[in-house]
């Protein structure tokens, strides 16, 4: 079961011996961490739901030495809406953002991407930050909110930074952070007028849903035109990807249903999928184009609404 440590000095904090070979410690606060994960660098994981690097440790996929715990940073649990920003910290889990007012109101077509988020357990015990920052290719948070036009702020040692959400996705599995950073926050802009989002999925369920294909639209109307759109994918990339062809098509348009179609068939081409167990590339190529069909629909419904609100 392993044993409790002495702190080595102050800033390594509580150290615990997990096993022979991993050391789990859990700073109490933001600076605290980011001191850990720079002194002991690569050796080191943060950890903060746990449902990645825990299930990667199990299957050997990745062996730290230390094991870095978020878990009791407060200023890293919070969903708050500041000078029209929904603000939402690293560890809040995706139940919680189903269950917010905050989100309801200010950004409610996150609940697309959270509505179906693995199990009720994952919901639970997975963290925003988790889901960002493992930066699997199959995750259903980062599309939307690439579409809803996130940002990210990074924290560490040294200074605070902030970037586009989708500029944090280097490849599958690699992140923009550098050494000693944590994703303290994500901000998105609060739902204007004649504004809507959706997004949509497919996946094949067993126990656990796993995205095979998501495609991610944000609009806004002007009268019956669309002045300005954002399309992003899922599952079909390394990381979320774009489709500004896509989005060229949509844009000063009626959305009329030959618009939509050819939009469609943009996105299809902006994919760059891979084959494996869950579907062929082609398969995936398919899935786009009929789901950014439906993602537009649902888009400009939403739309509709808030300009008549």
């Amino acid at each position: 079961m392993g044993r409790t440590l002495e702190p080595r000095n102050a800033v390594l904090g509580r150290m615990i011996t997990v096993n022979s070979h991993i050391e789990y410690h859990r700073p109490s606060s933001l600076m605290e961490a980011c001191s850990l994960l720079s002194e002991l660098g690569p050796d080191a994981a943060p950890l903060a739901g746990g449902t990645d690097v825990l299930v990667d440790l199990h299957r050997g996929a990745t062996c730290p030495v230390h094991l870095v715990s978020l878990s009791g940073i407060r200023e890293l649990d919070h969903i708050t809406v500041q000078k029209g920003m929904l603000r939402m910290g690293a560890l809040v889990t995706p139940n919680r953002i189903g269950t917010s007012e905050e989100v309801r109101v200010g950004r409610p077509e996150l609940l697309d991407a959270v509505g179906g988020f693995g199990t009720p357990q994952v919901r639970n015990r997975a963290t925003l930050g988790g889901n960002l920052c493992t930066a699997a290719s199959c995750g259903d948070l980062p599309p939307l909110l690439v579409a809803l036009g996130a940002r990210a702020i990074l924290v560490g040692l040294e200074r605070s930074r902030e970037l586009p959400l989708e500029d944090l996705f280097l490849d599958h599995r690699r992140t923009a952070l550098l050494s000693g950073e944590i994703l303290r926050e994500v901000t998105v802009p609060l739902r204007g007028p004649g504004e809507g989002a959706g997004y949509e999925t497919f996946g094949r369920r067993a126990a656990n849903f796993i995205t095979v294909a998501g495609v991610a639209v944000w609009l806004r109307l002007e009268g019956d035109s669309c002045a300005a759109v954002r399309v992003a994918l899922g599952a079909v990339s390394p990381t979320p990807v774009r489709a500004p062809e896509a989005e060229g098509v949509l844009v000063g348009s009626r959305l009329e249903e030959e618009v939509v179609r050819e939009a469609a068939m943009a996105a299809r081409r902006a994919a760059v999928p891979i084959s494996d167990v869950r579907g062929s590339a082609e398969h995936r190529r398919e899935l786009v184009e009929a789901l950014m069909a439906r993602a537009v629909e649902k888009a400009r419904e939403r739309a509709g609404k808030g300009a008549a609100g």
